[in-house]
């Protein structure tokens, strides 16, 4: 078992301590954070369906302002989100110039492989791009579902595809498709990208130009 790390910055939030509109609208987020949790986990049966409502309930909620971090360089804290509302990019730093690699958007689990996976410091920073609602669980209180609960490796095994299955699609894609294609996709993942992203992040993110860059969104304009 991986060692996992937690913040202890972050308070459970709990419906019953609410006011009665607050805590349904809490009960409605947890209610997505279930659904968004099932889809990860196979031949579910009315026993696990439980379990998952059980985790479901271990996150814990907060509003991201933008500019704000959902982790940072160099952290040790480890945490699980899943993206309620809003939308966030993940950076990798290359000595003072961070590079675009991917977005976070609504109904969207984000996480960073480095502290889950191999209990080592982040390469990676991941900023909010718009404001936003996360929903987030600590490492060490996901560690103890994948302890006790028979879905807790199979839900890790999925995330893990999950991730791997996101980077070699980005890959295939900067590698294999035009500019426009790869504008084309990575507008349908995150259709804000162009309002959100400084033109000269988006060039480097889709590995073109800007000047190509201005090209192929003129084309598009004109299409």
């Amino acid at each position: 078992m991986h060692v996992f790390f937690f913040s202890a910055k972050l308070c459970y939030i709990r419906g019953n301590q609410l006011p009665k509109n607050q805590a349904m609208s809490y009960d409605k987020d947890y209610d997505t954070i279930y659904e968004g949790l099932s889809l990860h986990i196979q031949h579910v049966d009315s026993i696990d369906h439980e379990a998952l409502k059980s985790l479901a309930r271990r996150f814990t909620i907060r509003t991201y302002k933008e500019g704000d971090d959902l982790w940072e360089l160099g952290t040790s804290l480890g945490q699980l989100h899943f993206i309620l509302t809003g939308a966030f990019a993940e950076y990798l730093q290359e000595g003072r110039t961070p590079h675009l690699l991917r977005f976070y958007s609504k109904n969207r689990f984000a996480y960073s492989e480095d502290l889950i996976l191999y209990s080592s410091r982040p390469a990676t920073f991941v900023k909010c791009l718009v404001e936003a609602r996360v929903a987030s669980i600590p490492a060490n209180v996901l560690e103890e579902y994948l302890m006790n609960e028979k879905l807790g490796n199979q839900l890790l095994t999925s995330l893990i595809e999950l991730s791997m299955t996101e980077y070699r699609n980005t890959t295939y894609e900067m590698l294999q498709t035009s500019g426009i294609h790869r504008i084309h996709a990575a507008m349908e993942q995150f259709p804000e990208v162009l309002d959100l992203i400084p033109r000269k992040e988006l060039a480097d993110y889709l590995g073109i130009s800007r000047a190509s860059l201005f090209r192929s969104l003129k084309q598009i304009e004109n299409v």
